[in-house]
């Protein structure tokens, strides 16, 4: 099972839950996470047959790649039976869909909790992923992101469905989107979660406008995003973990600088002019693991 201290989440790649070949294939791209969706892109008369098929999956998957599940929402009403049929060794956490309130959250505890006895789990081993994807689920994210902290890692947010809602376009430049998206990352600190997970990016040819919306996402505090075409992985990731020369080697002087003053019991400190207390080392801590993880597998990829 995923360690969510250490788990990156810069990509996660969706795959149809009834697609049996693209199942196979999906972990050679390189995603830090893989979701199979028994939501949208599984039609109605396939749901029972895509639960199966999900579950035969699920274990397949190596160490170093999280994997999530899409389970329908309350509204539609199969969420508990698809937590049912799909909890097993392997699954590291359930994306909710449509969350609009607390109930969502309640239901899929319960739930998870009553699966994870039954297929042998420790209590609490599969966590929530919320996909905050409707004008009234924001209005609510400060209250649905507190609701079960030991149960819900992080929020997801939806912007395709979002905007639909609001009966706009989402543009290239997501100005649109803005005030949601900061909304649900404050609410998701305030509630001690992780950085949230950003929506997709639609315009799957256009990989210099996603790497540059990446740069913006990550610049106002998400950690990832959803991918629904497997090119845009690398540029995700670099989009989400990449530096320039310069900011690489100022975090890691940062880093290095507190960690040595930490260890003669000094926790501020003066680095290239700039003050440093703990907020700031564990800011340039996790750039620079972000950086890292991505600088090995470019290394990886062209040795």
């Amino acid at each position: 099972m995923t360690d969510w201290n250490d788990q990156l989440l810069r990509s996660l790649l969706f795959v149809p839950g009834s697609d049996e070949r693209k199942l196979k294939k999906v972990g050679t791209f390189g995603a830090d996470a893989i979701v199979i969706d028994l939501e949208d892109a599984v039609a109605d008369d396939r749901k029972v047959e895509a639960r199966a098929i999900t579950r035969a999956a699920v274990p397949t998957y190596g160490a170093g790649q999280a994997v999530v599940v899409r389970v329908n929402s309350l509204q539609f009403g199969t969420l508990e039976e698809d937590i049912a049929a799909v909890v097993a060794e392997g699954l590291d956490a359930i994306m909710v869909p449509k969350i609009e309130d607390t109930e969502s959250l309640r239901v899929a505890d319960a739930a998870l909790a009553k699966a994870e006895a039954a297929a042998g789990l420790d209590a609490g081993a599969v966590r929530v992923l919320a996909l905050i994807e409707t004008p009234l689920g924001l209005t609510r994210c400060e209250e649905i992101l507190a609701a079960a902290p030991e149960r819900v890692h992080t929020a997801v947010f939806g912007a395709g469905d979002f905007t639909t809602e609001l009966g706009v376009d989402l543009t290239a430049d997501a100005t649109e989107i803005l005030y949601a998206r900061s909304r649900l990352v404050v609410a998701a600190r305030a509630a001690g979660l992780a950085a949230p997970v950003d929506g997709p990016w639609l315009r799957l040819q256009d990989m210099e406008g996603l790497e540059a919306d990446c740069v913006r996402s990550r610049g106002l505090g998400f950690q990832g995003r959803v991918t629904v075409y497997p090119p845009q992985v690398d540029p995700v990731q670099r989009g989400y973990s990449a530096l320039s020369d310069e900011d690489a080697a100022r975090n890691r002087r940062i880093v290095e600088a507190f960690e040595e003053a930490e260890a003669q019991g000094v926790a501020s400190l003066r680095v290239d002019g700039l003050f440093v207390d703990y907020p700031i080392y564990r800011l340039a801590r996790d750039r620079i693991r972000r950086y890292d993880a991505w600088l090995a597998t470019t290394t990886e990829a062209t040795a």
